[in-house]
């Protein structure tokens, strides 16, 4: 039901005296910056592993927000977990009598699906729950450790081929390489050059990924692994292990 923890959300004033000390200080990556209209917040988000840290700003002065930052001050607002059946954990809450913020779910920061229960269900803990579609869409298929993958990734936009070595709730790791760069490497294979450009073992959190695909042929278009036996004559296992 829970997929993992997707980020520990944090009230600030404003985010231009906040951001520096998870950014620069702690040297954390600011993955994204916007308004959510519906909760009159401005949030930046920050990557922390397989998790993030959000920060959320005030826009509107009688917004959520706006009212725990006059109650309690700046600190830690909520908690979120990431689910793959929004609707089927909010009907399974109800049934247990756990009380849930308002009528169902709403857009939350990203054009994501979220929900909050009440922070009185969880001793003073504000939680909120986020479908995360990509989540369940990746653990649900048939893609398994030593497939050879496509990943696309955001924030930034990214494409990655590799060979996939784990896959879980958290993220993917994969020996792989930028899809730009995937021509360049098997040229150098095919020459037996030194590698100046090669795959690495990456980790991606499940945060970051839109989708992940096996690399496999579709009609007369060869998949990637093939492209790469016919022009080396070695197949990716020989090559990758």
């Amino acid at each position: 039901m829970i997929l993992n923890i997707d980020h520990v959300g944090i009230a600030v004033r404003k985010l231009s005296d906040r951001l520096p000390f998870w950014s620069e200080a702690l040297g954390m990556e600011v993955s994204g910056v916007e308004t959510v209209d519906s909760e009159g917040v401005k949030v930046a988000f920050l990557a922390a592993g397989g998790s993030r840290v959000e920060l959320l700003e005030p826009i509107a002065g009688d917004g959520p927000v706006a009212r725990f930052l006059d109650k309690r001050g700046e600190g830690i607002h909520h908690l979120t977990l990431a689910v793959r059946d929004l609707s089927g954990v909010l009907a399974r809450l109800r049934e247990r009598n756990v009380d849930v913020l308002g009528s169902g779910p709403r857009t939350g920061a990203g054009g994501s699906a979220v929900a909050f229960v009440h922070p009185r269900a969880a001793g003073g803990v504000l939680v909120e729950l986020v479908e995360s579609a990509a989540a369940a869409d990746t653990l649900a298929g048939d893609i398994t450790p030593g497939s050879p993958i496509l990943a696309y990734l955001r924030d930034p936009q990214e494409k990655l081929w590799g060979v996939l070595r784990r896959l879980d709730a958290a993220g993917a790791v994969l020996e792989g390489i930028d899809l730009g760069s995937f021509d360049d490497w098997v040229s150098q294979v095919e020459r037996n050059e030194e590698s100046v450009v090669g795959p690495s073992v990456l980790f991606v959190p499940m945060i970051r990924v839109e989708k992940i695909l096996l690399d496999r042929s579709s009609g007369e278009l060869p998949s990637l692994s093939d492209r790469f036996t016919r022009r080396t004559g070695r197949s990716i296992r020989d090559v990758l292990g």
